[in-house]
């Protein structure tokens, strides 16, 4: 890995998107939408986010990754021994490892193999996923036109477990001084939220159909001690419907004005604020509600923050 490349610095991550009529993250059981059932609240898991973001590195950016999915010649899925093999065969430094693999620089991994060891934190952390309001599930009754040959003896009935609708939002953290000891770079945090944001709205399978990103906010510090915290609490969704009727993103705006005022509370250790939006989405600040490009921008001016949209990177 080039020396040159600046080293990722410290930041937090938001990333908003939502799914309708669809199952963002099915449960190992019964393969249902994971619902905080205290609460009401959609949940998704960090690995689910992890693995789109591998997922549209390997596939669609030709980037190398170690925890993928490949196929054996006997049929069956490969298992981390599997993907190792090579690596234990020629005792690969972790040094190397790291250098090959962007995932394992982001995330991080640990195994053990025979004699060889891997451990290593990744500088990307993210909280688990929830959606801002409460969710709705529905069971789909459905027929296969070819059923298999136990449908067959049984009948071709079906069903499946599907959210109406769900805003969904993680958190997330780079570590700094993690990123140094992994040499995780600029230019691969730029590739990971590229694939989030294009991953997301990507997923093409039939239970992740329907997803679409509507936010990603970067806030890269200068302060290696900066931290707002909580960036989840400071969203708030406002709809005038009631929370499990809600269908569609035309039916709620995002209030943004906790955040706003915490970022400007920080204004000296912010050194960026990157971000990429979907106009469909409309957010909230004071008595404003507008895409978020517009709010942004009106108040990075303000507030003599600096900003850029990173989509004007991708595109």
């Amino acid at each position: 890995m080039s020396k040159e490349k600046p080293i990722a610095s410290r930041s937090e991550i938001l990333f908003c998107y939502d799914a309708r009529m669809c199952n963002p993250n099915g449960d190992p059981d019964e393969n249902r939408p994971r619902i905080d059932r205290l609460t009401g609240r959609n949940l998704v898991t960090e690995f689910r986010l992890k693995r789109t973001i591998r997922d549209y590195l390997t596939k669609q950016m030709n980037k190398p990754i170690f925890l993928r999915e490949e196929i054996a010649s006997n049929g069956t899925r490969k298992t981390i021994e599997d993907l190792a093999e090579a690596h234990v065969k020629k005792k690969s430094p972790r040094n190397e490892l790291l250098k090959d693999y962007i995932d394992l620089r982001l995330f991080g991994l640990l195994f053990a193999v025979k004699d060889f060891h891997f451990k290593q934190t990744g500088p990307v952390q993210f909280a688990i996923g929830e959606s801002l309001h409460k969710v709705e599930d529905m069971q789909i009754r459905m027929t296969r036109v070819i059923p298999t040959r136990e449908e067959a003896k049984a009948g071709t009935f079906g069903e499946k477990s599907i959210l109406r609708y769900s805003f969904i939002t993680f958190q997330g953290f780079i570590n700094d001084h993690v990123a140094k000891e992994v040499e995780l770079t600029e230019q691969d945090v730029s590739d990971m939220m590229k694939a989030m944001w294009f991953g997301t709205t990507n997923l093409s399978t039939t239970s992740k159909y329907g997803q679409q990103s509507r936010l990603l906010i970067r806030i890269k510090y200068n302060n290696q001690y900066a931290y707002v915290g909580d960036l989840l609490r400071r969203i708030k969704l406002e709809t005038d419907l009631e929370e499990k009727s809600i269908q569609d993103i035309s039916q709620v705006n995002l209030n943004v004005s906790d955040l706003f005022n915490a970022l400007g509370a920080k204004k000296a250790d912010i050194d960026l604020i990157q971000w990429a939006s979907d106009d469909d989405l409309h957010c909230k600040h004071d008595s404003s509600v507008v895409p978020f490009s517009k709010l942004i921008e009106t108040w990075a001016k303000i507030a003599q923050m600096k900003q850029t949209n990173v989509l004007h990177e991708w595109t």
